[in-house]
């Protein structure tokens, strides 16, 4: 199989991001992608929303999708996230003989080799760069793919400011991921 592994905050989960797995998911011929909120972030000081209220926002951005499904590997723990453990786990779970490929974006492609182990991570899987349009393809290495995908003007820090400032956002979001954030009276 093909998997496709596509960590972040999601804090929240948005428009872009459900984009941004469909069209890796086609592009790329995946047989899955699996969304992965960070449970306690390693290279974030930005405060989140508790990390099950994220995973519940995420299950239902994505429950109607066959292919994409979402892991709470990381928001069960109380340890610091990496994504180096978090690709191993993986492997374990769905085995070895399996592709792998991490999905991000340009951002965090910018600052790879300062990951934990980024190099153990490019033998393990094949890394997915998504566009963000701020940035320039830095490292070059044969297993980063770096995709022409569209760029989305949208994201989370711009959501979360805007419903701090009583704007609307349901442009933005799934419906059920509004009501969540509603519900919870979340990013306020």
């Amino acid at each position: 199989m093909r998997i496709g592994i596509f960590g972040g905050s999601f804090n929240p989960i948005h428009n872009a991001h459900i984009y941004i797995a469909k069209y890796i998911l086609h592009k790329l011929q995946l047989d899955k992608v699996i969304v992965v909120p960070v449970g306690k972030a390693s290279h974030k000081n930005l405060k989140m929303v508790d990390s099950k209220l994220r995973f519940e926002m995420c299950e239902k951005a994505f429950e109607n999708e066959k292919n994409i499904v979402v892991s709470n590997i990381e928001v069960r723990t109380e340890k610091t996230s990496y994504t180096i453990d978090t690709l191993k786990k993986l492997i374990s779970i769905y085995g070895g003989h399996n592709e792998f490929y991490e999905i991000i974006g340009e951002d965090s492609a910018n600052n790879l080799t300062t990951w934990k182990n980024y190099e153990n991570i490019l033998k393990l899987s094949k890394i997915v760069v998504f566009r963000r349009g701020h940035y320039k393809n830095i490292i070059q290495h044969k297993n980063i793919i770096y995709l022409n995908t569209p760029i989305y003007e949208i994201s989370s820090t711009m959501i979360r400011e805007k419903i701090k400032n009583n704007e609307d956002v349901s442009n933005y979001l799934p419906q059920d991921v509004l009501k969540i954030i509603k519900a919870y009276n979340l990013y306020k």
